[in-house]
Parts: structure tokens; C-alpha cells; sequence
């Protein structure tokens, strides 16, 4: 077959399926891309459609940084063992960047012009140097494929799709609230799932009653609410929503580091909204997978104006720094600026 690279979102995620269930497979494959999830569920797939599950005489795996090249190239030629395939798969080894292991590279380069029609070598990495000959061959030998974020609508039909599989619907706030609350992450979806399916029950609708009761709220998400409490100048509510999240034994520096990283964004979201950016690159700048989350900052910010966040900001960093030269209490620290940017009236300085 002739070889090709693609993005998931398009041809590659349609042309992989179909090659599973056909069984017309390359010789050589290459998974990467920044959603996890869809590479390690189609390693998975490829695995189970090309050997036997429990055929271990035929399915050679190797999951270390830089493994030993030449017992991979013995495994890729030698003939399966009473079976019509032979799969070897090799995770984040390393061999796709520049660097350390540029001979062993070359040699699996080498490798592919030489695999029997019998053997499948599945490569899957995390980090991936499309300038790299190991990738160029690869792409050019069998089927490279890089699985990118899904965009919302895509994740919602995604999740939509799993429910149906066990019968239940989900309302639309429900659906909203799931994502928010996990981060629109697959692979915490997918545990979130099958959870929430137990608690409906075949045929029945998830409301987001269920999904506020089943699903936990993210660190990233409660500090989101306690920066809304300090926006409407609600200290009370503030200093308690920083109580809870220390009662739930939430680290201090770490909910430092996530009220910092709060204002930054709604800094951003400001200064980025007065020079008439779109939303596309607004979720490029500050590195935001889903529009959903603009609309959510967008609401966020018009409570603080553009210099209170640049001070914001500068605040929490300056408390960072404090806290690390052992000048003053993180916990002490995180109450200080709070307190002082939800009194009312709280201006710049």
C-alpha cells in the first residue's frame, strides 16, 4: 500500500477504521498527536485487529526510551509463528527526535524497505520532529497519523455517541456542564462516562443535577469560581471558596499558581479583545483548545478592568516569589490578594 501522512480530524481517522475492517494493512505505522485518548485507543484497535488477544507469540512490545534496535529488526523479520500476522509495537521510544539516537534511527530507517508483508511495525510517540528521515520514511513507507484535539462540536458529538451505545441521552446544560468540568479531556471523559451511565441507566437522561453530583469539579474550575467571587467584590464568598479548597487539602502554592494563571488569561482576554482579536486566535495566544472557554473568560473579565489584571498578575508572581524566599506563608499569601482584590471599590493599587 502506498504510504501517506494525515491529520486525524479528516482522512487519516476514516482511512484507519476502514483499513481495520478490512484488514488491508501497511507494513509500517506511525501514531502521535496531542489527544492522547484517540492514540492509544487506536493503537489498541490496530493491535486486536491484526493479532489474536491473546496471541503473545506474535505481538512484540517494546515501551522504553531508545530500546534495543536490533531486537526489534530480528523480531520485524522473522515470520509469525502459525499466524497470518506479526505485530511489533514500539512506544515513545524516542527514535522521532533529533538528537540521542541518531544511529539506531537510521537503522530502523533502513528497516522498512525490508519488512515482510507479514509483519506490522506500529510506532507510538509522543514527541515527533517531522524533519526527521525516521518520519519522512515512515510516512512515505506506510500511514503516519497525527490525532489532534477534537473542536467542540466534534467532542459533544464524540460524547453524545458513547451515551448512545448504553441508550441515554443527555441534556444540553448537562453536556456543557460535563465538558467544563473535566476539561473537555477524552480520557477523563471516558472514565466520567461510563459512571454517569451506571447512575442513568439504560434509557435514561443525564440532567446536570447528575453530572454536578457524580463529576468533581477541577482545581482549575474552583479557582475559576473563586476569581468570579473576588470580580463581583464578594470577599466573603472568596475567603470561603479558598476555605473549601483548603479543607479539601488543595495545596496552597498550587492554588497560587492557578489564581495567577486566572488573571493572566482574563489579562489576556482583555488586552486581546481591545485589539479586535476573533476567537480562533484568541484560543491560539493563550493556548485554549475550545471556544467555550472564551465565552466563559470574556463574561469573566468585564468585572476587572485591564489594569487591575496587569497588577493582578504582577501580584501573584511577586507573592510567588515571596512565598519561595521563605519571606512570607503561601496560605497567608493567597488570602492577602484576595482580600485585597475583592474589597469593594478595589481599584489598581
Amino acid at each position: 500500500m502506498a504510504g501517506k501522512q494525515v491529520k486525524q480530524k479528516n482522512a487519516g481517522m476514516t482511512q484507519l477504521q476502514s483499513e481495520l475492517k478490512e484488514e488491508t494493512f501497511h507494513r509500517v505505522y506511525l501514531f502521535f498527536g496531542e489527544e492522547r485518548y484517540l492514540v492509544l485507543k487506536m493503537r489498541d484497535n490496530l493491535v486486536r485487529a491484526a493479532v489474536s488477544p491473546d496471541d503473545t507469540m506474535n505481538l512484540n512490545i517494546h515501551k522504553t526510551a531508545w530500546p534495543d534496535v536490533s531486537k526489534i529488526m530480528d523480531e520485524c523479520l522473522a515470520m509469525p509463528f502459525f499466524a497470518d500476522r506479526r505485530v511489533v509495537l514500539v512506544q515513545d521510544s524516542g527514535y522521532f527526535t533529533a538528537g540521542k539516537g541518531k544511529d539506531e534511527a537510521e537503522k530502523l530507517t533502513g528497516l522498512l524497505g525490508e519488512l515482510p508483508e507479514t509483519t506490522i511495525l506500529l510506532f507510538v510517540e509522543t514527541d515527533v520532529d517531522k524533519r526527521s528521515r525516521l518520519y519522512k520514511a515512515v510516512s512515505k513507507a506506510g500511514l503516519s497519523v497525527e490525532f489532534e484535539h477534537p473542536d467542540e462540536m466534534e467532542l459533544a458529538r464524540w460524547v453524545v455517541s458513547q451515551l448512545s451505545e448504553y441508550r441515554i441521552r443527555i441534556t444540553k446544560g448537562a453536556l456543557q456542564m460535563l465538558l467544563e468540568r473535566t476539561g473537555a479531556d477524552m480520557t477523563m471523559l471516558r472514565a466520567q462516562l461510563d459512571k454517569l451511565a451506571a447512575c442513568a441507566g439504560e434509557g435514561g437522561t443525564l440532567s446536570e443535577t447528575d453530572v454536578g453530583g457524580l463529576v468533581a469539579e477541577r482545581l482549575e474550575t474552583r479557582v475559576f469560581d473563586l476569581v468570579d467571587a473576588v470580580g463581583h467584590r464578594d470577599r466573603r464568598g472568596a475567603i470561603s471558596r479558598y476555605d473549601e479548597l483548603l479543607r479539601m487539602q488543595e495545596e496552597p502554592n498550587r492554588i497560587l499558581y492557578f489564581l495567577g494563571r486566572q488573571f493572566n488569561l482574563l489579562y489576556l482576554m482583555k488586552v486581546l479583545s481591545q485589539k479586535g482579536k476573533g476567537t480562533v486566535e484568541m484560543m491560539k495566544v493563550m493556548d485554549l483548545r475550545y471556544s467555550f472557554q472564551i465565552r466563559k473568560l470574556s463574561d469573566q473579565a468585564r468585572f476587572f478592568t485591564t489594569e487591575q489584571l496587569r497588577h493582578a498578575v504582577a501580584d501573584c508572581t511577586a507573592m510567588e516569589q515571596r512565598f519561595k524566599t521563605g519571606k512570607i506563608d503561601v496560605r497567608l499569601g493567597v488570602e492577602l490578594l484576595l482580600v485585597k482584590y475583592s474589597r469593594p471599590g478595589a481599584s489598581a493599587r
